[in-house]
Order: C-alpha cells, then sequence, then structure tokens
C-alpha cells in the first residue's frame, strides 16, 4: 500500500498520475463525506484525456464519458445503493473493458464484492482518502488489489 498526503488540489495530479499507471480496470474510492472523492474522480478523468465536466452521479448512479481514441470513463456512485446486485444492475460487468476505466466512489459499501471482482482478471486499485490533522490536508492511500 501506498500513502501520501497533499495540502492543495492541484496535488491529486501526481496522486493520479500513479494510480492510473496500475492500469486498473476499476478504481474504487473509499473516504467520507466531502473528503475529495468527486475531487479526484475529475483529476483522473482529465489525466485520460476526458474533456466534459464531470458531474458527481449520486442521483443517476451512472455516468458514461468518452474519451480520445476510444477510451471510455465510467463514474459510479454507490452511496444511494442498498445491495450490490444494484451495481450490477446498471452493467459494471459489461463496462468493464480493455479501453474503459471505471471508478466507484463509496466503493467501501461492497468492498468484499467489489474486491471479488478483481480474481476474476478484473484489475482493481482500492484509494482510500482520509481527513489529516490539519486544515486541508488530506492522507491518501492507494493499493493494487490485482487480478
Amino acid at each position: 500500500m501506498i500513502s501520501t498526503q497533499i495540502y492543495k488540489q492541484s496535488e491529486l495530479a501526481n496522486v493520479a498520475k500513479k494510480v492510473l499507471l496500475m492500469r486498473p480496470n476499476i478504481i474504487a474510492l473509499e473516504g467520507p463525506m466531502g473528503a475529495g472523492k468527486t475531487t479526484l474522480t475529475k483529476v483522473l478523468a482529465r489525466t485520460l484525456g476526458i474533456k466534459e465536466e464531470i458531474v458527481s452521479p449520486t442521483f443517476v448512479l451512472h455516468r458514461p464519458y468518452s474519451g480520445k481514441n476510444g477510451i471510455t470513463f465510467n463514474h459510479i456512485d454507490c452511496w444511494r445503493m442498498e445491495k450490490f446486485g444494484e451495481l450490477q444492475h446498471i452493467g459494471l460487468q459489461k463496462m468493464i473493458g480493455e479501453k474503459s476505466t471505471i471508478v466507484i466512489e463509496w466503493a467501501d459499501r461492497f468492498e468484499k464484492e467489489i474486491k471479488r471482482l478483481s480474481k476474476k482478471e478484473i484489475k482493481l486499485v482500492w484509494v482510500k482518502i482520509e481527513y489529516g490533522e490539519k486544515k486541508n490536508e488530506r492522507r491518501i492511500s492507494y493499493e493494487d488489489i490485482g487480478y
């Protein structure tokens, strides 16, 4: 597990690059309300060349975005989901592909099930964002769960 501390939003670009270098199919985000999950998602999308504005899919659960060279960026929010079946119902398995990156906010709601997916040839990176002790400080840890 890799851990880092950031104090400015601009420092997220470095974290995003390091996470994306792991070449995940799924990036699972965990953290309390307001910690920066959606902000990190926006930086990940920008790093992948997505030009559209990234909007939290809390009420629609899933928003797909198209990027260069056929890349698809899928943004999922599990905040309102009660069962893992809802994640499957929106087509999680169909979203997985070579040119697709899936970011799941509130992934810890279904941690066991999502981590089980990584045993099925799906590359998963788990990212945990926590508030730090100082104002605007965030502790970010990320781990390659593997296949």
